[in-house]
């Protein structure tokens, strides 16, 4: 951190926010992708939980539970990430 300093002319909060900025970013990014992956396969979030509210899930193949589940997770991420964005 000091040799950054001495090389950058940014404090050590500055880095530190930088840092946090630029991994959160690219979370998002990642996270963005996954959901378009999600997207392409289902068209929507409510599309999904319709059709498995319509056809329920099978006993012997859960990958549309699964994709739910982790569809939810990737937005209730992706919504914490840009909280964290906003409020540095």
């Amino acid at each position: 951190m000091e040799r950054a300093q001495g090389v950058l002319p940014v404090s050590a909060d500055d880095l530190m926010l930088r840092g946090i900025a630029a991994e959160t970013t690219d979370l998002i990014v990642a996270l963005k992708k996954a959901d378009l992956c999600l997207q392409a396969k289902y068209g929507s979030l409510p599309g999904l939980e319709q059709k498995i509210k319509a056809n329920g899930v099978s006993p012997d193949d859960h990958r549309l539970y699964t994709d739910l589940l982790e569809w939810r997770a990737i937005r209730h991420e992706m919504t914490e990430l840009v909280g964290l964005l906003e409020a540095l």
